[in-house]
């Protein structure tokens, strides 16, 4: 497999990271390889290579197969890709329902989807309102306290939920008990939206729906994150049917038949 390089290598670059990588994509060439039929080829010593297959093994990116010794990928690179892929394919597809909501409400709709303990931004339209919360794509926000991450976890496996549960105070709003956590999940599911008022950060309120995939799971979150100011009972009545709607048009992008 031929791999792209630049034209220089940065200063910053790591070797041994970077001859991680190599025994990444030379295992990826074969179906299995011994230790030192994958030296041979990346012109490594063997001890090298041992302490790298050790790390990667441990990691669960490889395994030692019993019976001969051989190395071979996991399907865990296949889910990190497919991970990736989705993230692309998801942007793309709710790039201009987004732009179109935020036109219409004059909000700012924020794509979020859950990572570990926490909510990723992946795409965010920005709103012509004066007074704006300040986000970006990438910010990271805690999942038992956003709207993105509530809405997501409602419909998510139990063990996603006790590995995203860290109840951590961020304001006076913040739930951090674990009962009452399950309890405001079991609302979201009722009613189909999360709401956060305030658990995060001061002043700022959320309203999410989810999104969900071609398998019919939900995937991701849709969301307006907006000034307590501005989060009021009358524009709720406007920010959900909206969000609905989007949020219908995104997932039916994306296969769903709910």
């Amino acid at each position: 497999m031929a791999r792209a390089k630049t034209t220089a290598k940065p200063a910053y670059y790591t070797a041994t990271l970077g001859k991680g990588l190599d025994v990444m994509e030379a295992l990826a060439e074969v179906e299995e390889i011994s230790l030192t039929e994958l030296a041979a080829r990346l012109k490594s010593s063997n001890a090298t290579l041992f302490r790298i297959l050790a790390t990667l093994v441990y990691r669960g990116y490889v395994e030692k197969l019993p019976h001969s010794g051989h190395y071979r990928l996991t399907l865990r690179n296949w889910q990190l890709g497919a991970r990736a892929l989705g993230r692309v394919a998801l942007r793309a597809v709710a790039l201009e329902p987004m732009r179109t909501l935020a036109q219409k409400i004059n909000e700012s709709p924020h794509l979020g989807v859950l990572d570990g303990d926490g909510v990723v931004i992946v795409e965010k339209i920005e709103c012509n309102q004066p007074v704006r919360v300040d986000t970006y794509v990438g910010q990271r926000a805690p999942a038992h306290c956003s709207a993105l991450g509530k809405i997501i976890l409602a419909f998510a496996e139990p063990n996603t939920i006790d590995a995203a549960w860290q109840p951590q105070r961020y304001t006076r709003s913040t739930v951090i008990e674990r009962a009452a956590f399950d309890k405001e999940l079991a609302k979201v599911r009722r009613q189909g939206y999360a709401i956060n008022r305030g658990e995060w950060r001061d002043g700022v309120c959320a309203v999410a729906i989810p999104l969900t995939d071609h398998n019919g799971k939900v995937s991701a979150g849709l969301s307006l994150t907006v000034p307590t100011v501005r989060f009021t009972d009358e524009a709720l009545k406007i920010f959900l049917p909206a969000l609905t709607r989007t949020a219908a048009t995104i997932s039916g992008n994306l296969g769903s038949a709910r």
